[in-house]
């Protein structure tokens, strides 16, 4: 998929729900999952990659589209626990980069797939800072 002019849903909308959905478990007491785990929100964002099968024709393949979304979003989970602070900087600033220049070039809808779920998980761990130091 090419666009015409650098598109702000595909940037905004994945990294305004992740940062949000960061703050589930800072209110509501849920049973299986403490403060500090993100498996619920990563849960409910690889639920609301099902959107991506609601996207027109014009981006191509929606399997392949959400099967990207949820390769992304589960190997950049994985970053925290291996390189730990590091690992969310890295997904951050790739995603940064990603988003400067992945517009203007026609990539299939797995990149695109990837680019969504980096912004999502971006997303939900700026927003994990926050509420950690929030509440």
């Amino acid at each position: 998929m090419k666009w015409e002019s650098a598109p702000l849903w595909p940037v905004v909308l994945p990294s305004i729900t992740g940062l949000l959905l960061s703050f589930i478990p800072y209110l509501f007491e849920l049973e299986y999952f403490s403060k500090r785990n993100l498996v619920a929100p990563i849960l409910i964002l690889s639920i609301f990659g099902l959107a991506c099968m609601l996207l027109p024709e014009k981006y191509g393949n929606k399997v392949e589209l959400y099967a990207g979304y949820l390769l992304a979003l589960s190997l950049t989970y994985s970053f925290r626990f291996l390189f730990g602070f590091y690992g969310i900087v890295v997904v951050v600033l790739f995603w940064i980069g990603q988003s400067f220049y992945i517009w203007q070039y026609n990539y299939p809808p797995f990149r695109i797939g990837i680019w969504l779920a980096l912004g999502a998980i971006s997303g939900l761990y700026i927003g994990g800072i926050l509420a950690y130091n929030l509440f």
